[in-house]
């Protein structure tokens, strides 16, 4: 399942940047998640991932290390051509309602 993740600091201190990039700098992502783009606010208030994972679990796994300096919001995503489709399906079945 993929996931668009966008995370915001929510400690931007000097001490705060610098410990979570020291975490960072060890961490690696938990079997069963791959990042397909991940990139960071220009402004530095947060970033943005493409995230596939196997499992709601994993994706917990993926941000729990990072929670003491920063919010999560995660919504899950389709390629463009499925959303398409499935919006063609939705409309097809409204036009078959009297």
């Amino acid at each position: 399942m993929l996931f668009h993740v966008i995370w915001e600091f929510t400690d931007q201190s000097e001490d705060a940047e610098e410990r979570s990039l020291g975490v960072f700098a060890e961490w690696t992502p938990p079997a069963g998640a791959e990042f397909q783009g991940f990139y960071a606010f220009a402004d530095s208030s947060g970033g943005v991932a493409i995230i596939e994972v196997d499992s709601a679990a994993t994706l917990a796994r993926t941000t729990a290390p990072f929670v003491p300096w920063m919010t999560f919001t995660a919504t899950p995503i389709v390629p463009i051509e499925e959303a398409a489709a499935i919006g063609a399906d939705a409309a097809a079945f409204r036009d078959s309602v009297d």
